[in-house]
């Protein structure tokens, strides 16, 4: 054991009072470091906090004048959509909406697409091949009066086979090449 710290003082310079010193001052800073740091002064005020901090999340929305729990989410049912091949994707979603007179949130779908028509930087382009979709998320909204649509603005990302990877705002149909399980 003495041998092995010779030979370390050797390599590092130091005999063994100057390791031992060492040693000492490595341990009187790890000592000083403990506790409270002397520069943080505490304050012994209490916090002013808002009644509502203090409520339950239920106590807090059942308030008159905060948001009533059915506007703001409380009736969202996930729906899973399963669009066949050489369907379009964007049709069927909208049919979707229209059938059940609700608006409705693409949160991602699984599938390939043969055709895509695209807004890529203000410019609509149309691919065609076989395209695997990374993300397709966007809303689709409720139709108006005389069964118009209300718009809809679906983002899809594709990624092609030499793995290339685009997308943009879809601007036309999104032809399905496989099945394409679509989740709202």
């Amino acid at each position: 054991m003495e041998d092995r710290e010779s030979m370390l003082a050797a390599l590092f310079g130091m005999d063994e009072d100057q390791r031992e010193k060492e040693q000492e001052r490595l341990i009187a800073r790890k000592r000083k470091r403990k506790g409270i740091p002397r520069k943080l002064v505490l304050c012994n005020e209490k916090l002013s906090t808002s009644e509502s901090f203090h409520r339950s999340p239920t106590e807090y929305f059942s308030n008159e004048e905060c948001f009533d729990l059915n506007k703001i989410g409380g009736d969202f049912v996930p729906c899973s959509l399963i669009v066949c091949s050489w369907e379009d994707i964007i049709s069927k979603i909208t049919s979707f909406v229209e059938s059940c007179s609700c608006n409705c949130y693409i949160a991602s779908a699984a599938g390939c697409v043969a055709r895509a028509s695209i807004l890529e930087c203000g410019t609509a382009s149309t691919h065609e091949g076989s395209y695997e979709i990374v993300s397709l998320t966007g809303h689709v909204s409720m139709p108006l009066n005389l069964g118009r649509s209300n718009g809809y603005g679906i983002l899809i990302t594709l990624a092609s086979k030499n793995d290339s990877v685009f997308g943009g705002y879809v601007s036309g149909p999104l032809i399905a090449k496989t099945n394409v399980q679509a989740r709202t």
